[in-house]
């Protein structure tokens, strides 16, 4: 199989990257982690982590009792902030109750925010299991023009959902998103490498938001988040 290279091959390369765009510090997760398996991939996350903490972890994370333990056992660490969602729909799984029910209520009661992906989502089982855990922090990652129609009843419905903008461009629509929900509904995110980190930086820099909007969606909001 082929394999196409990184673009970001090490984490010396990616702190070269972040420095470019002046990105003083992110969180990161592991491609095989979201691509193939939370456990393995969580495991090579640990070779990118930086000393300087710079580097903050994402882990990765599905409704099974090995990933849940070992996200346990880094929790008891110290060393879990937030985690992101492994996407189990593909394989039949659907994100419901039934089969969230322990993961979702240790997340709420551990006051761990949790990154949901949109691209592939099936919104009316989002919208139907969040609205059960309402204490649950979520963000969702990756929304698209296709999503335009989902998100304001998405953020209005879940009042605890914050809204990620790598991917979020429809012309005028963040400052109808600020205006309607506040920026501090509203993060910054680039899902590097996937997509460069500069694009959505121009982008928000060329809304009409305000010097202290702009602080909050490229940093505080996030800040506040992490801080549980």
């Amino acid at each position: 199989m082929r394999e196409d290279p990184s673009p970001c091959r090490n984490k010396t390369e990616l702190l070269t990257e972040m420095d470019r765009h002046s990105v003083d510090r992110a969180l990161i997760f592991h491609a095989q982690a979201e691509s193939l398996s939370p456990l393995q991939g969580n495991r090579y996350l640990e070779d990118w982590l930086d000393e300087a903490g710079r580097l903050s972890p994402q882990w990765l994370i599905m409704p099974t009792d090995e990933s849940l333990q070992q996200i346990e056992s880094l929790h008891s660490q110290g060393r879990v902030q937030t985690l992101r969602l492994f996407d189990t729909e593909p394989a039949g799984l659907p994100f419901r109750s039934w089969a969230y029910d322990e993961l979702l209520s240790w997340l709420s009661e551990k006051h761990i925010p949790l990154w949901i992906s949109l691209p592939n989502a099936n919104i009316e089982n989002i919208v139907t299991t969040l609205k059960d855990y309402p204490d649950l922090v979520t963000v969702m990652v990756g929304a698209q023009y296709r999503h335009a129609l989902w998100i304001r009843p998405l953020l209005r419905n879940i009042t605890n959902a914050y809204l990620e903008i790598s991917r979020y461009e429809p012309i005028g629509e963040l400052e109808n998103l600020r205006d309607k929900f506040g920026s501090e509904r509203l993060i910054y995110g680039s899902w590097y490498s996937c997509y460069a980190m500069g694009p959505i930086l121009y982008y928000l820099h060329h809304t009409n938001f305000s010097d202290e909007e702009l602080a909050l969606v490229c940093a505080g909001n996030l800040e506040r988040i992490l801080k549980g």
